[in-house]
């Protein structure tokens, strides 16, 4: 579709959200003068957004911050740390060995390991994601096992009691997961059902590494995932805490820290 014949309102609504991925927060006042509209339409803009589960509106404004009990829609968290996620995601991939079953978590950190899977020989790859479902389904050569359940338009995954009686009905070699926050306890997630989906899925894996980006570490959420006995593996970014990471190594958690290459400036190419 070409830029003259896109919607008015909904090249302002992406605007508003690449805002939103720079920034975190806004007030309504602060993007109705950028955008040069009236502060009801803005207003109306974000009542938008927060029903399509990308930000969530605050008195006087919005953000897609994360917090302990709420958690930003998948479309949204693919975007966030994004060079930390990829980094991480080829990391993960290169410890996966030819000839084995790995389960993929619905986590948007987790889903950027595909893309490295497809010359995996004789692989078995068993996920919820539907996106994930999507991409693997490029490669003809890696074997992949549905994860049913009930679709989750925000999570855009399937969860509920058909997600957990699916993941109990299987046993994987290696589990790759991530989560929402992570602290000297343990792991953490604001939802429910995400929480007892990956329980499910840490105690049905032989091993289970978790992919973390740097900018979850020492937060919590209103749910505890697991305690770090969980954990077999952690792959963190460069800018991990070397507190946080020499704790780790010494609960017998093997780490690896990924560098994650510079963002490149526009303005200096």
């Amino acid at each position: 579709m070409s830029r003259a014949s896109r919607n008015p309102r909904q090249e302002r609504l992406d605007a508003i959200l690449e805002s939103l991925l720079a920034d975190e927060r806004a007030t309504a006042q602060a993007l109705a003068e950028r955008f040069g509209v009236s502060l009801m339409t803005v207003h109306r803009d974000l009542d938008e957004l927060q029903r399509r589960g990308v930000v969530r509106k605050f008195r006087g404004g919005v953000s897609i911050e994360r917090t302990g009990t709420y958690e930003i829609a998948a479309a949204v968290r693919r975007r966030l740390a994004l060079p930390q996620k990829l980094a991480l995601g080829a990391a993960a991939a290169q410890t996966v060995a030819p000839g084995t079953s790995i389960m993929l978590d619905d986590s948007t950190t987790v889903a950027t390991m595909i893309d490295h899977l497809a010359g995996t020989e004789d692989l078995r790859v068993v996920t919820n994601y539907l996106p994930g479902l999507a991409a693997l389904a490029r490669y003809a050569a890696v074997e992949t096992v549905a994860l049913g359940g009930t679709y989750d338009v925000g999570h855009e995954s399937f969860l509920g009691a058909g997600a957990l009686a699916a993941v109990r009905g299987v046993r994987v070699d290696t589990l790759f997961l991530s989560t929402t926050t992570a602290d000297a306890d343990g792991l953490y997630h604001q939802e429910d059902s995400i929480v007892s989906l990956k329980a499910e899925m840490l105690r049905v894996a032989d091993r289970r590494v978790l992919l973390l980006d740097s900018g979850k570490i020492g937060r919590r959420s209103f749910h505890l995932v697991a305690g770090w006995d969980a954990i077999d593996d952690a792959i963190v970014d460069d800018a991990a805490p070397a507190h946080f990471v020499d704790a780790l190594r010494t609960r017998g958690i093997r780490v690896q820290v990924v560098r994650v290459p510079p963002t490149p400036n526009p303005d200096q190419e």
